[in-house]
């Protein structure tokens, strides 16, 4: 059912992805925010360097707007490679579950303490923006590549969309610390996907309409995506009023690793049988850690053949 995004609608709550219109505009989209379940814990959890930080929690962003468009069950992975000082980024979303992880280069670390936001290409390198839908098993991985050229991963991710599915697609993510009250401080994070539907003998020409709906969207600002007092359905009024903005019911996201046991002594079973053995730690267990959760594993060799 949908409802009419106003003033007096009821606050929605954090972490959540939902889908949203234009009564008077050829516009379709996405709005996501991230909080305290579906952000905070992960950001948390691996105490990157600030700027690595706001790069993963714009592709968990992204990961969660482009994931929600599916139409059916599966696994969207966003993955920027390159060479810099944090050479892979990988931000995951699988039916409401968000998880995602960093690498650093050797002494990235320091090197990057006292740094803000730096564009994708500083920060990663020269490489690429991979965007990946695994629908199981049984089916073929779709990916679409691009470069990392955009001055940010949002206008990275403008690029693929036009390149890769011809579509006219405006983005707009931000992350950032927020103090509410006497709450402790909390990484959040916001991101708008909207896209314009095709002309048609009853649309006519949306090309106006278009333009109109991209300079309303171009005023949108970074503190309004992450303010915990501006709830999604309030954003889009204030944004597309004029529009006839609509926003359908959410989806709830979380923080949800798929690691499990069972898993890796799957993975480990292809491993040589000496090098597990070379594994082996001095209490006569593998020792293995999910680079996602930080999970830790103790898992026998003899289960895994070795």
């Amino acid at each position: 059912m949908s409802i009419a995004a106003s003033p007096s609608a009821p606050a929605a709550p954090d972490d959540l992805v939902a889908p949203f219109s234009l009564d008077n505009a050829p516009v379709r989209g996405r709005i996501a925010r991230l909080g305290p379940g579906a952000l905070d814990p992960i950001l948390r959890r691996h105490d990157y360097p600030r700027p690595v930080a706001m790069l993963l929690g714009e592709a968990l962003t992204l990961a969660a707007l482009v994931g929600s468009l599916l139409k059916t069950e599966g696994r969207l992975v966003v993955q920027a490679q390159g060479e810099g000082p944090a050479p892979l980024l990988v931000a995951e979303h699988s039916a409401g579950g968000l998880r995602g992880y960093a690498r650093l280069a050797e002494g990235a670390a320091a090197k990057l303490a006292n740094a803000n936001r730096l564009p994708p290409a500083e920060l990663l390198g020269a490489g690429n923006l991979v965007l990946t839908l695994d629908l199981g098993a049984d089916t073929n991985p779709y990916q679409g590549v691009v470069p990392l050229e955009g001055a940010t991963l949002a206008a990275c991710a403008e690029t693929y969309f036009r390149a890769s599915e011809q579509t006219e697609t405006g983005i707009k993510l931000t992350v950032g610390e927020v103090i509410s009250g006497d709450a402790p401080q909390l990484w959040r994070a916001g991101g708008v996907l909207m896209q314009r539907l095709a002309s048609d003998q009853a649309r006519g020409d949306t090309g106006e309409d278009w333009n109109r709906a991209s300079l309303l969207f171009a005023t949108l600002r970074d503190e309004e995506l992450i303010d915990p007092d501006l709830p999604a359905d309030r954003l889009l009024y204030r944004l597309f009023h004029e529009e006839g903005a609509r926003m359908d019911a959410p989806a709830s996201l979380e923080d949800r690793c798929t690691c499990n046991e069972e898993r890796l002594t799957a993975v480990m079973r292809r491993f040589p049988r000496e090098e597990l053995r070379e594994l082996v730690e001095p209490d006569g267990k593998l020792h293995a850690r999910c680079q996602f959760c930080s999970r830790a594993y103790l898992i026998a060799p003899e289960t895994v053949g070795a």
